[in-house]
């Protein structure tokens, strides 16, 4: 089973949080797996709380109740009004819709010597050879970059 949400790389995390991977790369004290790879939930937690001054960086920024209440209703309607327009979403929502696109791929590659090979028995030209896998390549990932219907019913669609 891949990985997926728990093991991102710093490109993908760059991205997940919008900011470049030059950032991310400089957060010495991020959390990060064994492998140095990042998992998701904890490393969004992470850049929540630096922007936030959870982390105490800049705990002074809000020093009474009232603002520090403030502040928090602020954010909170920042974070829905962020959410409304689509610029964010749910960890676990991404991360199921990663893993599918990592299954589709990975199903589409498994799938490719089956259909590949009896095209090319007998065939000795390194160039028509080269052709075909380069072909069925990009039918591929054509297809795998097609448009995706979210509520799409896979039994419904092989029937």
């Amino acid at each position: 089973m891949p990985a997926g949400i728990n093991a991102l790389t710093q490109t993908q995390v760059a991205a997940l949080l919008s900011v470049t991977p030059r950032t991310v790369r400089d957060w010495a004290d991020a959390p990060r797996n064994g492998d140095g790879s990042y998992h998701g939930p904890a490393i969004v937690a992470y850049y929540l709380a630096k922007r936030t001054g959870a982390d105490g960086e800049d705990g002074e920024r809000h020093p009474t109740q009232r603002e520090r209440l403030a502040a928090a209703q602020a954010e909170k309607v920042e974070v829905e009004n962020r959410v409304r327009r689509g610029e964010l979403v749910e960890v676990e929502q991404v991360g199921a819709e990663w893993d599918d696109l990592v299954l589709a791929a990975r199903a589409k590659l498994l799938s490719m010597p089956t259909k590949v090979a009896p095209q090319l028995v007998g065939r000795t030209d390194p160039n028509a050879i080269r052709t075909i896998i380069r072909d069925e390549v990009h039918a591929a990932l054509a297809e795998l970059a097609g448009p995706v219907e979210p509520d799409a019913d896979p039994v419904a669609a092989a029937a």
